[in-house]
């Protein structure tokens, strides 16, 4: 039987941020919810990949039945009906190419980004960890990461500030025309807080500040880059003096509310506050961008900085697309291959039942050979059921690697007249 690959999930293209941050999914939870999808019936392995920009749901089943992938997002909190209007299904070949291309930065918000590898090697690795994987989702997880290397080896799609937190910080740049002298604050010490926080060094402000829950990580960050750590629930006391600052925490809900905001930004005297929030879920609650002399700045509003992104690597992606289809077909193939493992078994396993039906038609009659004469028979039956059987053999396994519309290995079980499990080898692939 060929495994049905699915996918359903949301993005930057069809969700907009206050859907995504609905549907997003931490390290932990990620593998929590691909165990929740095995226990439905007919999904055999799950993934779960979750990222700022995206929450895509990837499973390997016997049916394309997408029910279930669509009842664990429904389940984080979202209406069917606003499910609805942002939801994208892929089954197939399209899945398959639609992560290949995921993995190589070309359906990035900007494009070409560096992270989006590494946060698909992840959300492999959690997947493993949660016991959700087994050799097709594997196969194909590690033919996508050998695109998304190959696209950043072999063309200038990657070459160059490309990143959410370059984004951010051009932003930044935009707004204040030079950055130099002024302070900075960053909420988190994730990746895209170390990136935004470089960045903003190399540009030359006066001073960094760092918070974080887990204080030795602001620590070690703000050390490297000349600056100073406080502690997550001492930076209020610290918004007064700056001038911008960027979010990046993974926190399930705002770090930064309007409660606390409102009279520190009073206190500020009409200097303008500048809140880049690059967290989803968001790190600041939206009503914050209300307060005089407050400018708040969502991931979704960097879309003139990644235009420009785009016009610039835009000569890359003819390259990058080919790649892609490359690594897309060489999964593809050892999937039509791979397929073909129970029928051949259950083809070899009816020869040898054919033989030992025949064997045992004429053993009674052949009583008078000694015991050597008798395994000469077997030997001279199963050598000529192995030849009989050497053709369709070789013939499904060339089938196998064909693409048709419907499938020749379904032509060959009918041919054969063959279950498609083995006697004996139930629930194998």
């Amino acid at each position: 039987m060929i495994v049905q690959i699915l996918l359903v999930g949301v993005n930057h293209n069809t969700a907009p941020l206050a859907v995504r941050e609905r549907l997003a999914f931490g390290k932990a939870d990620a593998g929590l919810a691909a165990r929740r999808l095995l226990e439905s019936e007919g999904v055999r392995e799950a993934v779960v990949l979750s990222t700022c920009n995206r929450t895509e749901i990837y499973a390997a089943l016997d049916r394309p039945e997408r029910t279930p992938l669509v009842r664990l997002l429904l389940d984080c909190g979202i209406s069917e009906k606003e499910l609805a209007g942002c939801l994208f299904v892929q089954q197939g070949d399209a899945a398959v190419h639609h992560l290949h291309r995921v993995a190589a930065g070309l359906d990035s918000m900007v494009l070409g980004e560096a992270q989006i590898l590494g946060q698909v090697k992840e959300s492999l690795a959690l997947a493993q960890e949660a016991g959700t994987v087994g050799a097709t989702l594997d196969r194909l997880f590690r033919s996508a990461t050998t695109a998304g290397k190959r696209v950043r080896t072999e063309t200038g799609l990657a070459r160059g500030a490309v990143s959410i937190s370059h984004a951010a910080v051009e932003l930044a740049k935009r707004i204040f025309g030079d950055l130099r002298g002024l302070s900075a604050m960053i909420l988190g010490a994730g990746e895209m807080s170390k990136v935004a926080a470089r960045l903003l060094a190399d540009a030359g402000v006066a001073s960094i500040l760092v918070a974080n829950r887990t204080y030795e990580r602001a620590v070690g960050l703000a050390e490297g880059l000349g600056g100073k750590a406080v502690r997550f629930d001492e930076f209020p006391g610290h918004v007064a003096r700056a001038d911008v600052i960027i979010c990046s925490t993974a926190a399930p809900h705002p770090v930064v509310r309007l409660d606390a905001m409102r009279p520190l930004v009073a206190a500020r005297r009409g200097r303008p506050l500048f809140l880049i929030d690059i967290a989803v879920p968001r790190d600041v609650e939206p009503e914050v961008g209300d307060l005089d002399g407050v400018f708040l700045f969502t991931i979704d509003d960097l879309q003139a900085v990644v235009r420009e992104n785009l016009a610039e690597r835009a000569g890359e992606i003819a390259a990058s697309e080919a790649i892609v289809r490359e690594e897309t077909g060489h999964f593809l193939q050892w999937l039509r291959s791979a397929s073909a493992g129970p029928l051949l078994a259950a083809l070899q396993q009816k020869g040898e039942l054919v033989v030992q039906g025949e064997l045992a038609k004429i053993r009674g009659r052949l009583q008078h050979l000694s015991e050597r004469d008798w395994q000469l028979v077997e030997v001279v039956a199963r050598g000529v059921a192995k030849r009989l059987l050497r053709d369709p053999i070789l013939a499904v396994k060339r089938l196998a690697a064909e693409e048709d519309a419907r499938h020749p290995l379904d032509v060959a079980r009918e041919l054969f007249e063959l279950s498609p499990t083995p006697v004996g080898r139930e629930g194998e692939q």
